[in-house]
């Protein structure tokens, strides 16, 4: 493993790790606003006036800033899958500072995210790629996907508890997807000077990325189920980072022949397994519930 791959690994794990604290106390704040605050900027506001928020939220800038490191070193096809052990991290921070305990059945999953995650940094070595994307690749790829986005959030609208919170969880993951892509080229401008950035379009358009993922996620976490809200967060960001990784910025692997494809294919899946498994697995014991939710449950 070379100096910059290993680099980009510690900075994506040290991310992972301050992105879990986060959602440990993001999630335990925006569970106490009422829900009519939900999909909405005054959550934010409301939030903000929450001082164990700003520690979740001070968190989230640290492991903001170790991701755009791990970008600005590696590829999105390495960074992304290592930012998914934040949902392992974040059950162990819960079980620690919350006192929630995970069934048997999330241990194992949770073991399954790590060895899958493992395997797929020994099998990809990334290589190639460019840091900025054409207008007319973002067009055709930038579209879908904010439709995509939207749709989730008129769907979780309409719906309650662990269904709302992985609605919301994919509608901001899809957009933190977008925001790691957006980074890779605000990460590039700034190479050229600290004010070099103003006068592109993909800074400005990562604001409201950042800023639309960071509303939806606060919302799905006021629903209480931090397991749905983390899991299908962070199923939907290294999915829509890597697809958008290769298709934008022609990024490859270094994997080769059919066994070195299939293996990948395998820690993929187990990664996948072992994100889902992890957000159906129930607590062994629930905290009390949110009085501003009881109308929901």
């Amino acid at each position: 493993m070379s100096h910059d791959v290993l680099a980009t690994v510690v900075a994506g794990l040290s991310a992972a790790s301050l992105y879990a604290l986060s959602n440990v106390y993001q999630e335990e704040e925006a569970e106490q606003i009422a829900a009519e605050d939900a999909i909405k900027l005054s959550l934010l506001a409301k939030l903000a006036r929450r001082p164990r928020w700003w520690i979740g939220m001070g968190s989230d800038v640290g492991g903001y800033v170790f991701e755009a490191i791990a970008l600005g070193l590696g590829s999105l096809m390495l960074v992304e899958p290592i930012l998914s052990t934040s949902l392992l991290l974040s059950l162990l921070l819960s079980r620690w500072l919350q006192h929630r305990r995970v069934e048997r059945s999330g241990w194992i999953a949770a073991v399954v995210l790590a060895v899958g995650v493992s395997c797929f940094l020994y099998q990809v070595s990334p290589s190639g790629g460019d840091q900025i994307a054409s207008m007319h690749d973002w067009v055709l790829a930038g579209v879908p996907l904010t439709l995509f986005i939207l749709f989730c959030v008129a769907r979780a609208r309409r719906a309650v508890g662990s269904r709302r919170a992985a609605l919301l969880g994919i509608a901001a993951g899809a957009a933190f997807g977008v925001s790691a892509v957006l980074t890779k080229a605000f990460v590039h401008y700034l190479g050229g000077g600290v004010f070099n950035w103003v006068n592109h379009w993909e800074p400005y358009a990562l604001a409201v990325f950042a800023i639309g993922g960071l509303v939806c996620s606060q919302s799905a976490f006021q629903t209480g189920a931090l397991p749905a809200a983390v899991a299908a967060e962070q199923v939907m960001q290294p999915l829509v980072g890597v697809l958008l990784g290769a298709g934008l910025l022609g990024e490859q692997t270094s994997a080769n022949g059919l066994v070195g494809f299939l293996a990948v294919l395998a820690a993929i899946a187990a990664m996948g397994y072992g994100v889902v498994g992890v957000a159906r697995a129930e607590y062994g014991e629930e905290p009390a519930p949110s009085m501003s939710f009881a109308c929901d449950e």
